[in-house]
């Protein structure tokens, strides 16, 4: 065999070699919902939401949830890092924890806007 075929040959066994990974990466087992003729017309149970409360002063900028205050829009508003009257979603329980408040403080600085 000359150069050119044994590195052929050698691209191909590891193509083969990668896509048999890939292939097996598939094969987890998958979650299967079967509906009976019973179930027909039931209505679905309602989502769980999690538990979420609103955090203020915690949103970095232009990631906040809704903006807050006169003249505001509402998501990803925040200008500066940390605006006291902007929000953010967080788990319930988490906001103090974060440095956060659950209530909106007066912004200590105004938009140049």
């Amino acid at each position: 065999m000359g150069q050119a075929t044994e590195s052929a040959l050698k691209r191909y066994a590891s193509a083969l070699i990668c896509l048999g990974a890939l292939v097996s990466c598939g094969e987890a087992e998958t979650v299967k919902v079967t509906y009976t003729a019973e179930d027909n017309g039931k209505p679905l149970p309602p989502p769980q939401l999690a538990a979420r409360e609103k955090c203020y002063g915690i949103a970095l900028a232009q990631y906040n949830d809704c903006a807050a205050g006169p003249g505001t829009q509402c998501a990803g508003t925040a200008e500066n890092d940390y605006m006291p009257d902007r929000w953010k979603y967080v788990t319930a329980g988490e906001c103090i924890d974060l440095g956060g408040t659950l209530e909106p403080q007066e912004a200590l600085y105004k938009s140049e806007k």
